[in-house]
């Protein structure tokens, strides 16, 4: 049988999608805005936590992640523990939104159903 011509291998790394891309440039952004952004003293007493409805959480999530936007949540965690974040979310699926933390300065994941509500930000100055 007739060899076939060998498979060029690529000089240099793949082409980067637009949405990683994006993802990256959004991720940057977020830490220069967390980098100047004010944060509360530790140990102040938290205000009251977003309170929206589930279907409200969910769109507000969903499009703030459409438009690249940071949003305030209120979050209980599985001992309890309830806090308010910044935090620029970047997908929601499977009942879990993954977002960067902007006190944290990381990606973190955020059970959906752990949210109280969310909030938007007032705008930047």
């Amino acid at each position: 049988p007739p060899r076939s011509a060998p498979v060029p291998v690529p000089d240099g790394p793949p082409p980067v999608s637009a949405a990683l891309l994006g993802a990256a440039v959004r991720s940057v952004r977020a830490g220069d805005r967390a980098a100047t952004a004010v944060h509360r003293e530790p140990g102040a007493a938290p205000a009251e936590l977003p309170r929206t409805a589930a279907a409200e959480t969910l769109a507000a999530l969903q499009t703030a992640v459409l438009t690249g936007e940071r949003v305030w949540i209120g979050y209980v965690n599985a001992e309890g523990s309830a806090s308010q974040r910044v935090v620029e979310p970047v997908r929601v699926a499977g009942g879990f939104v993954t977002a960067y933390d902007q006190a944290r300065e990381e990606m973190q994941t955020f059970s959906l159903h752990r949210i109280t509500g969310v909030a938007e930000l007032a705008e930047d100055s």
